[in-house]
C-alpha cells in the first residue's frame, strides 16, 4: 500500500459496521478506536476485547452518524483504502471552542505508515473548513510515530496530559 492509494471515507451504516468491528477487533486495542465503555473508568488500560465493549464500539458509531433531523457533535466515518475497511475517521465539535474542530483517526495496525492518515487530514481540514472552524485539533498517544505523523500533516504538536496535542490554523 502506497500513499497514492485511494483513499475514501464512507458513513457507518449498518452494511459496514460490522466489518469496521471486525477490524478494530483484529488490529487495534480499544482504547485506540473508542471512548471508555458505560461503567468503564476513563484512566483504565483498555487492551482487550470483551462483548460490553464490541457492544458500546456499536453504540458509538451509531450515535455518531450524520442525520439533518438530529444534529450530533461528533460523526465518524469508516476510512476506505484500496476497495477495504482501514480504519475509522471522526470529526467532532470541540468543548468551549465554537472556532475548533477535532478530527480522530484510528487505523488497522496492517494499514498504518502508508500514507494514510496524511490523505484523511486533507479531508478533515476541507471539512472543517466548510463548518467554517478556524483551528483543527487532534489529540493522541504520546509516540514519536504518532508525533512525527501530526508534524508531517502540517499540525503544531505539543505534550498535553499523558499525550500529544496537535493544532492547524485554518486559512
Amino acid at each position: 500500500m502506497t500513499s497514492q492509494m485511494m483513499v475514501d471515507l464512507v458513513p457507518v451504516g449498518e452494511d459496514v459496521l460490522e466489518d469496521l468491528l471486525a477490524l478494530a477487533v483484529a488490529e487495534a486495542q480499544p482504547g485506540e478506536v473508542m471512548p471508555p465503555a458505560p461503567g468503564e473508568p476513563a484512566g483504565e488500560a483498555r487492551t482487550t476485547w470483551t462483548e460490553l465493549r464490541e457492544a458500546a464500539f456499536r453504540e458509538y458509531h451509531r450515535r455518531c452518524r450524520l442525520s439533518v433531523t438530529a444534529p450530533v457533535p461528533e460523526v465518524t466515518w469508516a476510512v476506505m483504502a484500496g476497495g477495504r475497511i482501514v480504519g475509522a475517521a471522526r470529526l467532532a465539535l470541540v468543548d468551549g471552542d465554537p472556532d475548533a474542530r477535532e478530527v480522530g483517526l484510528w487505523l488497522g495496525e496492517t494499514y498504518r505508515g502508508h500514507g494514510i492518515a496524511g490523505e484523511v487530514a486533507y479531508w478533515a481540514v476541507a471539512a472543517a473548513q466548510t463548518m467554517e472552524a478556524r483551528r483543527l485539533v487532534a489529540r493522541t498517544v504520546a509516540s514519536p510515530a504518532a508525533r512525527r505523523s501530526l508534524e508531517r500533516i502540517g499540525f503544531e504538536v505539543v505534550e498535553h496530559d499523558d499525550g500529544l496535542l496537535g493544532s492547524i490554523t485554518l486559512p
